[in-house]
């Protein structure tokens, strides 16, 4: 996770406009899962978030199982929640999927038939690229952790 902070979007969004990228926010203050949110209520879609493959950094599961946590957590999972299935996620993990303190990184709802080329080219330029989950029709919640 070294030089994650220092990491620009530039190289991302280079990347980005030569495939069918229907939605891209910048990760920061509402949570992973907020900004998740509002790009699925917006897309009139749900998400299968993929916990595993969401990059931490050192620590931080320990720090959140240890009630470590920011103010603006707690309106984050105010706001989400109740569009959220958490299945049986840990809740320092979820904890941290809330946490506002995001590092600025770009959420992008991708094309799926564009989605391995971008994330090839992504891995050249910002080796922590990572596809975190998948669109779905519609459902009861809007974000569905496993």
């Amino acid at each position: 996770m070294h030089g994650i902070m220092a990491t620009l979007n530039k190289s991302a969004r280079d990347a980005m406009v030569k495939y069918r990228v229907h939605a891209c926010t910048d990760a920061t203050g509402f949570g992973l899962l907020g900004h998740l949110l509002e790009l699925a209520q917006g897309s009139n879609v749900s998400v299968e978030l993929i916990t595993a493959r969401i990059g931490l950094y050192d620590k931080v599961l320990e720090f959140s199982a240890k009630g470590i946590l920011p103010g603006g957590l707690f309106r984050n999972l105010s706001f989400a929640q109740a569009l959220v299935d958490c299945g049986k996620t840990d809740p320092a993990l979820l904890n941290v999927l809330y946490d506002p303190q995001t590092s600025g990184g770009l959420l992008m709802a991708v094309h799926p038939d564009d989605a391995n080329a971008l994330l090839a080219e992504l891995l050249s330029c910002v080796p922590l690229a990572q596809q975190i989950g998948v669109v779905k029709e519609a459902c009861e919640k809007r974000i569905y952790l496993n």
